[in-house]
Order: C-alpha cells, then structure tokens, then sequence
C-alpha cells in the first residue's frame, strides 16, 4: 500500500531584512536583481532552536506583475553550538495586501500573499543529520516591513 505525502510541522522561521541594497553613485537599480541583507533569525521548533551568528543574503530577482524569486543563504547555530546552513528559494507575490503592509509596518495573515519556499539545510552535525535527509517547504507572512515569518513544514 502507497502511503500518500503528508506535511509535518519542524519549525517557525522568523527574521529581519534590511535593504534592499543601493548604487550610490546615481546609477539606476539592477532590474533583474534586488540584495536584501538577512540581520536576524531563528529558527524555532519540537526538534531545533537555533539563531544567526553572522547576517545572511538574499539575491531577490524580481519578475512581473508583483511576483519575484528569493535566493537565501544564511548560516545558523544551534543552542548546542551546531553550524547550519540554510538554503531556499521560492516565489513571492507583493499582493496589494504586502504592500499596505509594508507601507504601514502591518502584519500580514497567510492567506494575504503568495509567499511560498523550499528550503535544504547543510550541516555536520549527527543530531541535526535529519535536516540534510528531508524536504522542506514553507509559507510565508509579514510581521512588519522588514520582519517576515515562515511555518516550515518537513515533507513526510
């Protein structure tokens, strides 16, 4: 018997972002390419607390009518002092609702956008070996302008 996919809870994944980064010298914004610094994160969840020790970079191409592609990499350690590396991309919609809301400082409900990411974690550490060996996807939110919240669900 065929056991069908089902999505398991691992994390809450919250963070700051500045940017995005600027020419100074008037030239004009790269149209294919926005960098947003990563200055804060955690990662919460049953199996894992852990925080940035240094800030991370997303390569956002932009794309039409208000969608966009992230490009993450961010390093993370554990409470115990494990290294890990997280990667993802996705697609992102700047709804008319993620607009208000970075214009406001507002939080978003889940529903409000399209906000939607695969993420792969690298370390060496044996107690967090699982998150090499698994799939995970996620939903974003807006807590604020710069403050964003994913529930990361591992894929079973």
């Amino acid at each position: 018997m065929d056991t069908p996919l089902a999505l398991e809870f691992a994390m809450t994944y919250r963070l700051k972002v500045r940017g995005p980064l600027l020419s100074h010298d008037g030239s004009a914004p790269s149209p294919l390419r926005r960098y947003w610094e990563m200055t804060e994160a955690t990662l919460e969840g049953p199996s894992l607390r852990a925080s940035t020790p240094m800030t991370g970079i997303d390569w956002f191409t932009p794309l039409a009518d208000g969608y966009g592609r992230p490009h993450v990499r961010l390093p993370f350690l554990s409470e115990e002092g494990a290294l890990i590396l997280l990667e993802y991309s996705g697609i992102v919609h700047a709804s008319p609702a993620f607009v208000r809301a970075v214009e406001h400082d507002t939080a978003t409900s889940w529903s409000d956008q399209y906000m939607r990411l695969t993420m792969n974690f690298e370390t060496t550490s044996e107690r967090y070996a699982w998150l090499g060996q698994s799939l995970f996807i996620a939903r974003g939110r807006l807590l604020g302008s710069y403050r964003i919240e994913y529930e990361v669900y591992r894929v079973m």
